[in-house]
């Protein structure tokens, strides 16, 4: 995933082959909106329908989790404010 991805080292998979999730290098976790079956449809052997997936709900779920930590921000103390979001998250709020 780490070639495909910048930033993103795997993605989570659960007991049926559905995607829910992206873990980067660091070992943070962001779950997605969405789970993402790549078994379902035309999706079923062609990566390269599902990996289209995958990013649009990487670029959703990042964009969810941003304006959660907007809302956030005024209302939490700083430092646990920052403790609760990505790193990168982090950084575009601040």
């Amino acid at each position: 995933m780490d070639k495909c991805f910048e930033g993103i080292y795997r993605v989570q998979f659960d007991e049926k082959d559905c995607v829910y999730g992206m873990i980067s290098a660091e070992q943070e976790i962001v779950g997605f909106n969405k789970k993402i079956d790549v078994n379902e449809g035309d999706k079923k052997g062609n990566v390269e329908i599902w990996m289209l997936d995958i990013e649009a709900m990487m670029i959703a779920s990042l964009k969810s989790l941003a304006k959660t930590a907007l809302e956030s921000y005024p209302n939490t103390e700083r430092t646990e404010w920052s403790k609760q979001y990505p790193g990168q998250i982090v950084l575009c709020i601040s």
